[in-house]
């Protein structure tokens, strides 16, 4: 198979989620990527998501949530905190091609692992650096898990949270979502790079942070830096509106059994007269309640309430039928268990399988990125703890004497 990075020498030393799948990514493409662990604690991401009661999952189901972040790798189990588990990293370095890190700026600066230092070891290096909050500003080193920097401090969730409630906490059910959008910048970033880099000979910098790209993923923050009051008056009204105050044909309704779809009737011209047909209420179209925008706007409560009664009696599966045969802009709300079994998802490639060499045919979510020419490709599941810290040292000229003696002194494992 024509892979679009191989040759391409990646060094990851990150942990949990961004980096990872950053370079997960760049692996899919073909790139040889080296992960590098704490080796007396591994990537906490190996064991972070635990069961209901507090377990570790079981091998073959970490095993769909490790490779997600972790296919395509080797391991290295290194000590990089300490001076000669860094001269081994430098070694690598020296012969890399890309360099990620998820460490913020002041353990970088202490460990003395900044572009400026790498750089003159291997001028072709491509830096790659993720932060909670950018790598300058007065909170440059504060921690920050993507339900910080993406979804809280970005405004994200403020806007998703409905009048006097409590805002919805991502935690456990949006985990690593802004992670895994950040992430792709990162490998997109890295390579315009190594594009740059066939034309000047010199690696760069690059530059991501969860807090820029969950403004970046918000229209109404760019619409704020405008004259947005002149427009719609005070900045809470387009920013945060309560269910109630969103258009009718742009929310959610409940049906006869307790499932939720969601209505995006937009431009309204062009499916008014369809949904009102569709929810069997013809009268509804040119009702002069509701039979041009202001109209509808002026009289949206009374709307909804109509739609809220049609809607909710009949159950979901009629109104699959119903409004898919209207051809109208709908989605029910998906668990994820119906996601995985999503006819759709499953015709467009969204899923893909591959042989693991311990639990056999496995699923794995496929690279969001399809190419023509150069597809990405699973060339073997994520790494056990350690499992190429010899072969990789072996690669990077340390005799067996080498290995033996770093052991012993705890700088691997």
């Amino acid at each position: 198979m024509n892979l679009l990075l191989e040759g391409v020498k990646v060094i990851e030393v990150s942990t949990m989620a961004a980096v990872p799948m950053a370079a997960r990514l760049l692996g899919d493409w073909g790139a040889d990527v080296i992960k590098i662990e704490n080796p007396k604690t591994g990537d906490p991401w190996r064991t972070w998501v635990k069961t209901p009661k507090g377990d570790v999952l079981p091998p073959k189901l970490n095993a769909y949530y490790w490779d997600n972040y972790n296919r395509n790798k080797k391991s290295v189990a290194l000590e990089v905190k300490e001076q000669k588990g860094r001269e081994i990293l430098f070694k690598m370095i020296e012969k890399a091609d890309v360099f990620l890190t998820n460490m913020r700026p002041f353990e970088i600066s202490r460990y003395h692992l900044d572009y400026s230092t790498l750089s003159r070891l291997n001028k072709r290096l491509i830096y790659g650096s993720f932060t909670g909050f950018g790598r300058e500003g007065p909170d440059k080193d504060k921690p920050g898990h993507d339900t910080v920097g993406f979804w809280s401090r970005s405004g994200f969730i403020y806007q998703l949270q409905q009048g006097d409630a409590p805002p919805p906490a991502p935690g456990f059910r949006t985990v690593a979502a802004g992670d895994k959008l950040t992430a792709m910048f990162l490998a997109c970033g890295v390579i315009l790079a190594l594009r740059d880099r066939d034309r000047t000979g010199e690696g760069q910098e690059v530059d991501v942070s969860l807090l820029h790209t969950g403004i970046y993923a918000l229209c109404n923050v760019a619409m704020s830096l405008g004259p947005i009051d002149e427009v719609f008056g005070q900045d809470d009204v387009v920013t945060r509106k309560e269910r109630e105050e969103v258009s009718p044909l742009m929310i959610n309704y409940k049906t006869a059994d307790k499932r939720w779809l969601q209505l995006s009737l937009v431009p309204v011209e062009t499916y008014w007269s369809r949904f009102c047909k569709a929810i069997s209420y013809p009268e509804l179209e040119h009702d002069p309640r509701f039979a041009t925008t202001e109209a509808r706007v002026d009289n949206f409560n009374l709307l909804r309430e109509i739609i809220e009664e049609v809607i909710k009696k009949k159950p979901l599966a009629e109104w699959k039928i119903i409004f898919n045969a209207a051809n109208l802009n709908w989605s029910p709300i998906m668990k994820p268990r119906e996601v995985t079994q999503d006819p759709q998802a499953r015709a467009s490639g969204v899923f893909t399988g591959y042989d693991h060499p311990v639990f056999g045919k496995i699923e794995g979510i496929a690279n969001p990125i399809k190419m023509s020419k150069t597809p990405s490709s699973i060339r073997q599941p994520g790494p056990e703890f350690g499992q190429h810290t010899e072969e990789v040292l072996l690669e990077y000229g340390l005799s067996w004497d080498d290995i033996q003696r770093l052991k012993t002194e705890g700088l691997i494992n």
